[in-house]
């Protein structure tokens, strides 16, 4: 309990949770969904690029994140706001789609969330490590990470249940809108930490850097002398 305390853990795991609870939603429930409009085997093959599309994602994601100076939290902030839109095209227009444009939305839309929820861990990981409770103690950092990724599932399980009396009442469009929610609740819970990465990175735009005290510079230098 006392890791809870910690400010933003929660809202980080929380974070986790709407992100994985995405993730997991479109795994499961996209063949049945396109089960509606193609017959099972087109439906399967059509929702596999979706799980295509989060291989690379990670590789995309850490590309980007090199452009954006390692500021992971903006990474992330940035696909998710990607990715809302997209959610709502494919509620939308799906159904009467042209399945190549399908295969691709749904290729799209797979580095969009698996991406982020390859690195969300390491962006929370990277600022707790900061935090005076933590004091650079590794094994309470993997304490703390663990929570967070163990209550991201918890969060998951929870929606994953919600989804099926969520369609009987409001169809799938009501699905789809609930995802987009998700997104942005997610999104909102990471704003500290988006917050706090975009400050340090324009109080430190300005300032000359600094010379090494160590590396492989310094080391060179004590071995010359």
């Amino acid at each position: 309990m006392q890791a809870l305390m910690i400010p933003n853990v929660l809202g980080y795991a929380l974070a986790f949770g709407f992100f994985k609870f995405v993730n997991y939603a479109m795994f499961f429930w996209l063949p049945f969904f396109l089960s509606n409009h193609f017959d099972p085997q087109s439906a399967n093959v059509i929702s596999s690029l979706y799980s295509v599309g989060m291989m690379p994602g990670g590789v995309i994601v850490g590309f980007v994140s090199d452009l954006y100076d390692g500021r992971r939290a903006c990474v992330i902030a940035t696909f998710m706001c990607m990715l809302a839109p997209l959610l709502w095209v494919f509620a939308m227009f799906s159904a009467d789609m042209n399945p190549i444009l399908l295969l691709v939305l749904l290729g799209v839309m797979g580095i969009l969330v698996g991406g982020p929820n390859n690195i969300i861990t390491s962006a929370v990981a990277a600022d707790l490590a900061d935090h005076p409770s933590i004091g650079g103690n590794t094994r309470v950092l993997g304490t703390v990470t663990g929570i967070i990724n163990g209550s991201g599932s918890i969060t998951a399980a929870f929606g994953l249940m919600v989804i099926g009396p969520l369609q009987n009442m409001g169809g799938w469009t009501a699905v789809w809108y609930f995802l987009i929610a998700c997104v942005a609740v997610g999104t909102g819970l990471m704003g500290p930490k988006i917050w706090k990465e975009l400050t340090q990175h324009e109080g430190t735009g300005s300032k000359a850097p600094a010379k090494p005290a160590a590396g492989y510079a310094g080391v060179a230098t004590k071995e010359g002398a």
